[in-house]
Parts: structure tokens; C-alpha cells; sequence
């Protein structure tokens, strides 16, 4: 199930465990690959030398950096989620593993799980998600467990009520 763009903001509460969206694809280039070297200095031949990654046991050439793919596995995130949310935020990631490399010319999408919702007080509220970035031959390349906080509807409206809340009572709007 793939959830469709609203018109509304979405908060903490309209989130629940087992929702899933797909992100669209992109295709990584070498642009892609030497922009990240020129932003970051991170020149390691893994990244930058065919040669030596010919000879490399794990890599059959360049690949790109596992930041570089957690970046735009987080611009996919964003187009998926935060930015049909109401007032969010990324809260981190708790665990990402780079498991496959990634190389020009691969095509990657994100497919997005909600793992738990937890509220953080009466204000805030932590979706985790369980994100695999996968190729186009459906290979699974990186896992990120990520952590989003959102707005609850109760810090958005002051009308709204907590179905249940013995002190405010049920939904008033």
C-alpha cells in the first residue's frame, strides 16, 4: 500500500505501525559520485580509482559513498513523508548498514515500513521507520532504521482531545 498525497497535514496520530510507502527511483551517476568527493574531501579510491577497485575483492568498480546513498535514501523519506506532515523533524537514525554497494548507473528507490509509533509528550510524538534502499535489480543495497519526530494534533489544535483522556474526554472536533 502506497499512501497518496493530501491536501491536509498529517500528524503523529495518523501514523500506525505497518504502513508502507515506495519512493520513486533515481539513477546514480559519477556527477553524483565526484560532487560528494568535492563536498566532502572523501576521496578514498573506492570512490574515485578503477584501477584500484578492479582489484578490490568486494567491488567491481567505483561504487558510490554509503552517505551519498543515506542521503538520497533521506531526500526520498522526505518526498514520502515530512513533507506531508504537519511540523516534523529528522531525529536521527539509529541504525543504517551499507549492504550491497552502489554503482553509476544503478537505479535505487526507497521502500519505507513504519516499525513504531511512541509518543514524546503531549507535544511530540517518534515514528521509526525501517527504510530499505533497493536497485533495480531489487537487490536490498542499505537498511536505515530512522527516527522521525512529529507534531501531535493535540500541540496543533487546541480543540482537539485525546479519544479516551478520562481529564479531556472524547474527540471534540
Amino acid at each position: 500500500m502506497t499512501d497518496s498525497a493530501t491536501s491536509s497535514a498529517k500528524y503523529f496520530e495518523d501514523y500506525g505501525v505497518g504502513q508502507r510507502f515506495v519512493s520513486r527511483g533515481r539513477t546514480v551517476t559519477d556527477a553524483d559520485i565526484r560532487m560528494h568527493v568535492g563536498a566532502t574531501g572523501a576521496d578514498h579510491p573506492n570512490h574515485t580509482d578503477e584501477e584500484y577497485c578492479k582489484a578490490h575483492p568486494i567491488i567491481e568498480r567505483v561504487c558510490a559513498h554509503g552517505l551519498l546513498v543515506l542521503g538520497l535514501v533521506d531526500g526520498f523519506i522526505t518526498q514520502e513523508l515530512p513533507q506531508r506532515m504537519g511540523p516534523s523533524m529528522n531525529y536521527g537514525h539509529d541504525k543504517v548498514r551499507y549492504i550491497k554497494p552502489v554503482y553509476t548507473g544503478d537505479t535505487i528507490h526507497a521502500e519505507i515500513e513504519i516499525a513504531e509509533c511512541r509518543p514524546k509528550g503531549d507535544e511530540w510524538g517518534l515514528v521509526r521507520l525501517d527504510v530499505r534502499a533497493v536497485n533495480q535489480r531489487g537487490d536490498v543495497v542499505l537498511f536505515d532504521e530512522h527516527i522521525l519526530i512529529v507534531q501531535r494534533k493535540a500541540a496543533a489544535d487546541p480543540g482537539y482531545r485525546v479519544p479516551g483522556d478520562p481529564v479531556a474526554g472524547e474527540l471534540v472536533r
